[in-house]
Formats: C-alpha cells, sequence, structure tokens
C-alpha cells in the first residue's frame, strides 16, 4: 500500500483528517452565498480543506461551481483581474467558449490558449492590448455575476492579503461595491497573513470593513488524530500504538503539516515495532532537512529578537515581562521584549494566542536543539 501521509501538497482522500465541524459550517455559509474570511497559519491545511470543500460541491444536489484564484504574487488590479481570467477555464472547459466568455468580459484583452495534454481542459494566458483602466476590474467582475445568474459559484480568492499592496487607488472601495451585487455567489477570502487581513476586514475606515464572516482555522484536535492514523496503519496491516501516535501528535503541538511529515516517515519505517527511539529518530532528520532554512531565519533577526524567542521557549510565551524572567536572556527592559514582539509577529515568526508562541514548532525545536 502505498505511503497514505502527504506534507508538501494538497491532502486529499484517506490522508485529509477530519475537519468534519468546519465543513459542515462552511457548506451552510456556501449554499446561502454568504461570504468568508477564512484564515490560518502556514500549512495548517488551509487549501488542503478549501478543495475538500469543492469535492463535496461537486457531488451536491444542486451542484456549485467553484473557481479558485491564486493572488500570490500578484501586484496590481490588473494582476488580479488577469488572476481571474485565467482561472476561467474552471467554469468553462470547452475552448470556443471559454475565449468568448473572456472577450465578452474586455474586449481589448489578448488570450494564448491552450489544451492541457494530460486533463484536456484549456488554459488561459492573458496579456493587454492596451493600457489597463478601471473598467475592467468591472468587466471581469460583472462576467462572474452573470455566470452566477444561471448557477451558483463559490469563488476562493486565496492568499488575499496581497491586495494591501496594490496602489491602484479606490481599488477596495470598488471591489466591494461590486462583490455586495453578486447575491449568488460565496466569495472567500483566503491567507496566512492574519495582521494583513485582519486589518482589512476589522478596520472600520476600510472597504471591507464586516464584509464577510471572519473564520479562523485551528489546529486538529488530537481525539481526530489518534482514529485517523491508527485506522490508515490497520488498513496495511500493520499495527501501531495510540502511544506512538500521542507522542507524534504532542510533539508537533497538533500541527497538521507536522503531524503529516512525522506520520509519513513512520510509515517509511520497515520495523514491525514502533517505539519512542523511533520518533526521536524521525524528529533529527526532520531538523536536519530543515537546519538550512531555520539558519537563514535565525541570521536575519535582530540580537533582542533571537532573545526573546529563547525567553518565549524558557517562559511559555508567559509572564515574559518580569524582571527575573529578563535577565536570564539578559535583556534590560520589558520594552525590549515589547519591540521584539512587534516584528517577530508582523513576519508570522511569532503568534499571540492566549500566550505568545513560534508559528512553526519545528523552528522552536530546533533552536532547543542547536543553539541552547
Amino acid at each position: 500500500m502505498k505511503n497514505p501521509f502527504s506534507y508538501t501538497s494538497i491532502v486529499r482522500g484517506d490522508a485529509f483528517c477530519n475537519r468534519q465541524a468546519e465543513q459542515e459550517e462552511l457548506l451552510r455559509f456556501i449554499n446561502a452565498s454568504q461570504n468568508v474570511l477564512l484564515y490560518s497559519h502556514r500549512r495548517f491545511g488551509k487549501s488542503s480543506l478549501i478543495y475538500k470543500l469543492f469535492s463535496r460541491l461537486e457531488r451536491q444536489r444542486p451542484k456549485i461551481d467553484t473557481l479558485y484564484v491564486e493572488l500570490y504574487g500578484t501586484l496590481s488590479e490588473k494582476d488580479f483581474v488577469s488572476a481571474i481570467l485565467t482561472s476561467l477555464n474552471q467554469v468553462e472547459t470547452k475552448l470556443e467558449k471559454l475565449a468568448k466568455l473572456v472577450q465578452s468580459a474586455i474586449r481589448t484583452v489578448r488570450l494564448g490558449m491552450s489544451i492541457d495534454p494530460v486533463t484536456g481542459s484549456p488554459g488561459v494566458s492573458v496579456s493587454f492590448d492596451s493600457d489597463y483602466n478601471e473598467t475592467m476590474l468591472n468587466n471581469v467582475l460583472g462576467l462572474l455575476g452573470r455566470i452566477s445568474e444561471n448557477r451558483k459559484l463559490m469563488v476562493v480568492f486565496d492568499e488575499f492579503q496581497e491586495i494591501a499592496e496594490y496602489k491602484q487607488g479606490g481599488f477596495e472601495k470598488r471591489l466591494r461595491a461590486i462583490i455586495q451585487q453578486h447575491s449568488n455567489i460565496s466569495y472567500f477570502f483566503c491567507g496566512s497573513q492574519r495582521h494583513i487581513l485582519t486589518e482589512i476586514f476589522t478596520n472600520r475606515n476600510r472597504a471591507f470593513y464586516k464584509l464577510a464572516q471572519s473564520y479562523p482555522m485551528d489546529k486538529i484536535q488530537s481525539r481526530h488524530y489518534l482514529p485517523w492514523a491508527k485506522k490508515l496503519f490497520l488498513k496495511a496491516g500493520r499495527e501501531i500504538e495510540v502511544g506512538i501516535i500521542e507522542e507524534v501528535v504532542s510533539r508537533c503541538e497538533n500541527h497538521p503539516m507536522y503531524v503529516q511529515q512525522y506520520l509519513f516517515y513512520l510509515w517509511e519505517e520497515k520495523n514491525s515495532e514502533f517505539s519512542i527511539d523511533t520518533v526521536d529518530k524521525i524528529e533529527m532528520r526532520i531538523l536536519e532537512s530543515s537546519h538550512n532554512e531555520f539558519l537563514n531565519l535565525w541570521d536575519s533577526l535582530t540580537l533582542n529578537q533571537k532573545k526573546t524567542l529563547k525567553l518565549i521557549i524558557l517562559t511559555g510565551g508567559r509572564d515574559m515581562f518580569y524582571a527575573k524572567a529578563l535577565q536570564t536572556v539578559d535583556l534590560n527592559a520589558g520594552s525590549q521584549v515589547t519591540r521584539a514582539l512587534e516584528k517577530l509577529v508582523r513576519s508570522d515568526v511569532v503568534i499571540k494566542n492566549a500566550n505568545f508562541q513560534f508559528q512553526d514548532v519545528m523552528f522552536k525545536k530546533w533552536i532547543e536543539t542547536y543553539l541552547s
């Protein structure tokens, strides 16, 4: 049996762990054409959940069509429009109809058309015959509105925080004005940079204020991981003690990607019995494979940021401002920690929930292993 665990790509099929409550609630929002702000920390399985929803919407009756628009790397409103246009092959698979669809929205657009030799689906590349103008945003989103007159749509804008860097004046206001008219589309605004997304959707002075239902994704609970992992091993006729799975989940602090990675390597072990020593060996393998990445990140930090990270490890992210705690890492004032934390949170190295935590649990383990 093929290794069922996956940590480098979209997780599908048996490798997808639970998220049942999230699926049901999000499907209710989609079927009611409500807008959702879906955000999580990096590698929490956000994209895998989206594609799980796509799969369920494909099977349900009446079916809801889906459109996934990747905004990562877009720099302007023009790039935003191009990203939508190049994604339209997901809702129209016939080449001639797709060409007419795009050109009906923007007459000055030049299309490059191709056929995927594996899937047979049409592909689109876009260039503009003339300078971009603001009416193109209205035309392209108006096209989505016309499509939704005959069928419900779910439109996903992934890495939506990219729009915060667009320089075109009034972009957010114009985008909101159009989206508000689409009563048969559920828009999902997704991303991993929580502080930017929160600013866009909760600042009363921003156009997107309260436009979408906020839906933060949390870690998967241990009670879901244990039966799921054990079942996959049993499916291949392999026994694994619940205690070993608990150890993996605990070390990963329930982080979805790392749980998958540990279990992937456990599966590759040829021994019939798994032990804590096996888990130790896998942990070192993961740390060694990430050594250069973590070293570069560490080297990019200021001295006070490095000290603050060690302070989080020593205190568990709580009671960090007491003089005794500061002295353990040779810091003189709480203001130094405050400034360091602001930058660490902004760069997604640290997250703040009930206490301050590492966004990447393996980066924390790397510091504990190599720098303590």
